[in-house]
């Protein structure tokens, strides 16, 4: 198997080349973009990709420092002479991730794209990134996202994202953020549990049958969330280390970012897994809460915490948890043991990173994933 993939790898490439590529567009979505577009701008015109194969969509968020204006002036005078065709959307409101995405996503759908690649407004892509990602994408139908691999814009030895990891009390992460290149151990075409919505490269025809990223959790999670249900559906999402896009990152702590991320982690987690799953997991995921609890005291946002508590019991979350969970069961074909089979037990990102959660913490949570893993057989 691994040389027939080997062989496909080198095939799909030269096929590409030499026939009409898929069709892809990409979907910028723009919110105070003035410090990047420049550069972003001159990456796009880099690309090597035939200009009549892909668009750009551009959806600008209601961007409160005139990036609309500047949108106008730089790039569309470029649309089909430097740059493919580029359409401009301006919502009046900002919409969040998901919804600002969905805007384009429907237009590109409309227009025939076979695959559309999401792009922060913060990213920038390398010459070869498209191809490099579509020629994966074409290896295997079964293939449903690719992940670019994510380098800093600030420094290009340093990993920002080889693919997102969902931890198994539901928190999502990036792997290997802030490590050195050299000292990574991915690989291309690896499976991951789901592409990071900063570069990633979807199937049309995979999101017409599982949706596209979910409106109603705004910010946080919808990425996660997507790959989940791709996962259920019986599809993969991949990694490509040869499709580089280079990411402007620096971590912030937010208290509002903490919100949407607690709020979403319970919702998606309750809304995929089984019965018998969630019945397993809940001691633990209730001994988590007490932990975040003693730490939102400590840290002086309880407040915050229970308005996560507040949101979890809206009926109107819930309704929109049952029509998830619903919509979650038409699409599996698949088992809760091949969905955990990529999950971690370790919990490995800035917002929750300390001695307690390293040398306490993430030792126990081992232990205990080790023993959980082995139960779920359904």
């Amino acid at each position: 198997m691994l040389v027939v993939q080997k062989l496909k790898n080198l095939v799909v490439p030269f096929l590409l080349y030499f026939s009409m590529p898929p069709k892809i567009s990409i979907i910028y979505l723009s919110y105070n973009v003035r410090n990047f577009l420049d550069e972003v701008l001159v990456a796009w015109e880099k690309v090597e990709y035939p200009r009549e194969s892909w668009e750009i969509i551009i959806v600008d968020n209601a961007s409160p420092d005139g990036s609309v204006d500047l949108i106008r002036e730089k790039v569309l005078p470029k649309s089909g002479i430097t740059l493919p065709k580029v359409t401009l959307i301006t919502n009046e409101v900002n919409s969040g991730f998901a919804d600002g995405n969905r805007v384009g996503y429907e237009l590109a759908v409309e227009r025939g794209a076979d695959y559309v690649f999401l792009e922060n407004n913060d990213a920038k892509l390398t010459p070869r990134a498209l191809a490099e990602a579509v020629a994966l994408a074409e290896s295997d139908p079964q293939i449903a996202s690719v992940q670019s691999l994510m380098l800093l814009w600030q420094n290009h030895e340093i990993v920002n994202s080889s693919g997102g990891v969902i931890q198994f009390l539901g928190f999502g992460f990036v792997r290997d953020n802030g490590k050195k290149i050299t000292d990574c151990h991915y690989q291309d075409g690896e499976e991951i549990n789901y592409g990071s919505g900063a570069a990633v490269l979807y199937r049309v025809a995979a999101l017409q049958k599982v949706g596209f990223l979910d409106s109603f959790l705004f910010l946080y999670h919808e990425d996660l969330d997507l790959g989940w249900r791709l996962r259920l559906a019986g599809y993969k999402n991949v990694l490509s280390t040869k499709s580089i896009v280079y990411h402007y990152y620096e971590f912030k702590r937010s208290i509002s970012k903490f919100f949407w991320m607690e709020r979403n982690r319970i919702l998606v987690h309750v809304a995929h897994l089984k019965i018998p799953t969630l019945i397993l997991l809940t001691p633990f995921l209730l001994v988590m809460e007490l932990a975040l609890l003693l730490l939102s005291i400590k840290g002086g946002w309880l407040k915050d915490k229970l308005k996560v508590y507040s949101a979890l019991l809206s009926p109107h979350l819930w309704k929109h948890l049952w029509k998830k969970r619903r919509a979650s069961q038409k699409l599996r074909t698949v088992s809760d043991r091949e969905i955990v089979r990529l999950w971690s037990a370790k919990i490995e990102h800035q917002e929750t990173s300390s001695w307690l959660v390293e040398r306490i913490g993430n030792p126990s949570l081992c232990l205990v994933w080790l023993v959980l893993k082995k139960i779920i057989i359904w």
